[in-house]
This record gives structure tokens, sequence and C-alpha cells, in this order.
């Protein structure tokens, strides 16, 4: 039997009701999903990751002038392509890079923006500082400053750059005011597109805690590249944020880093070149 044909147009009204009814059953299956949390890339306890950009970067400084200099929305020295720009009080590869490391090793195992908490007696031991009052002081100083920090960060890779500080809050002392024996720290949830899948450098850790701040910083430099290129000492110069008096003095500095690396096994050449060219190549 021919059924009629269907001559008649769905109503305008249906159609909107049908599409209505259609969105919430959408949003309904979205907001029962978990939701996804962010998370560093794993690595292997026996080393420590950072952005390749804060490698190229002059975010931790070598000075040693006893006052720290302030910084609103200030442009970094960088290398590569891209750029970094800064709030808060300098920070140094003397003390804080260190700290830093070793809070984003204990934030990997953790969705970042939650807590993460520790000692002031493992950290220490950690980054290689005797634990006590003293340091637990610097420590605490070190967590402040990395705290009250703010960055842009533009790329090729970050096309639409991205905004975030090194730390999030931090918590050591309770409600009375009297310290915690347990520290707890959050890590913003953006550092995990900073890092990206690979955009990061790995150092083995025993030997690059142990290394002065000059070397430190011309191995990351070095480790964030597969072969690094030589560079002037004027560049390095800069890439360290260095305050020494000339350049001749800054030449002594590198020759004396430059040993350094060579003790710690990881590297086939490192020294300056008479016409001021710093070279650097990794085994």
């Amino acid at each position: 039997m021919l059924m009629p044909a269907m001559t008649g147009k769905p109503r305008h009204k249906d159609l909107e009701n049908a599409l209505e009814n259609l969105r919430h059953k959408v949003a309904k299956i979205e907001a029962a999903k978990p939701p996804v949390l962010a998370q560093l890339p794993l690595w292997s306890d026996d080393v420590r990751s950072q952005p390749n950009e804060v490698c190229r970067a002059a975010l931790f400084t070598v000075r040693r002038a006893k006052k720290r200099e302030s910084y609103v929305d200030s442009p970094l020295f960088m290398l590569g392509d891209g750029g970094i720009t800064f709030t808060g009080i300098e920070l140094r590869a003397e003390n804080d890079e260190l700290v830093w490391l070793q809070i984003l090793h204990y934030a990997k195992d953790y969705p970042l923006g939650s807590w993460v908490e520790f000692t002031p007696y493992q950290l220490c031991i950690d980054i290689g500082w005797t634990p006590g009052g003293p340091n637990y002081k610097i420590l605490r100083e070190c967590l402040l400053r990395l705290k009250a920090t703010a960055l842009t960060i533009e790329s090729k890779r970050l096309r639409e750059g991205l905004a975030l500080s090194l730390l999030g809050d931090f918590k050591w002392k309770d409600e009375k005011g009297k310290p915690l024996t347990r520290y707890a720290v959050q890590v913003p949830a953006a550092m995990s597109e900073w890092f990206g899948d690979t955009n990061f450098t790995r150092a083995q850790w025993e030997k690059y805690r142990g290394l002065p701040p000059v070397a430190r910083r011309m191995h990351d430099y070095a480790s964030s590249h597969r072969q690094p290129y030589d560079l002037r000492e004027e560049t390095l110069y800069k890439l360290c944020g260095s305050d020494a008096g000339n350049l001749i003095n800054f030449r002594k500095v590198l020759q004396r880093n430059c040993k350094e690396l060579l003790a710690t096994g990881l590297y086939e050449q490192a020294g300056v070149s008479r016409d001021g060219l710093v070279r650097l190549v990794r085994k």
C-alpha cells in the first residue's frame, strides 16, 4: 500500500526545540566527563628539567651584589626566537634556580595546581644544602621570590604567548603563625604548556647541582641544543646576567668554569679562544 507523500515541512519552532534539547544533552555529557588535569612530563629521578626558553634566557643571573634588582615587565636577554618579559625581584642561579628545579621535580608526580608538600630538611638535602635554620631561611626567601613573579613568553612554538608565575601559592606557617613541619606549594597549570611534550631540557642532577652558577648557566645553554653554537664571550656575559666589571675579568671567570664543565665528564671540549669565542662540545 502506497503511503501519501509528505508535503509538510517541520515547523521552525519544533526545530529550535529539538536543537535546544540536543544542546542540553551535549552539556550533560560534557559535564559528566572527568576534568583533564594538566601535568608536567615525567622524567627520571636522577635528572631535573626546565623549559628550553629558561636555558636560553637571563632569567636566573650569576650576579653576586648584595642588593637584588627589581623589574617591572622588563625584557630579558634571550638567545633564539621569541622573548621573555619579567616582573619581580631578580632571581639568581646560585639558589633560586636550584630551588625551582627541585620544586618542579616534586610537582611532576601531581596534577598541576594541587598542593605539593615537602619538608625543608628534604629539599635542602636534595639540592645539596646543609639542613638547618640559616638555609631554611634562604629557602623561604627563594620560594617567596619565585611566587612573586610574572612572566610573559613568546616564541614560534607559543604563537599566542604565555603568561604565568614560576610558583603559585606557598604555605609555610599555620593560622597561628607557627612554622609548619611540611611546606606546601602550587605550580601553575600553565607550566604544562610551557614545557610542552618535548620542549624542555634535562640535566644530570648530581653533577649539575655541584657546578658553580656560571658553569650551570653555560651548561643550561649547551644542553638545550643538540649541537650548541660557539658563542662570543659578550653573549655569555649577557646570558649569565653577570656583574663582572669588564669582559677581561669575565673571560677569566669563563676559563675557570670551562674547567669545571670538563671535570664533569660531560664535555669533550670547553674553552675560550684568544679572540673570545666560547666552544662547548658535549659528549
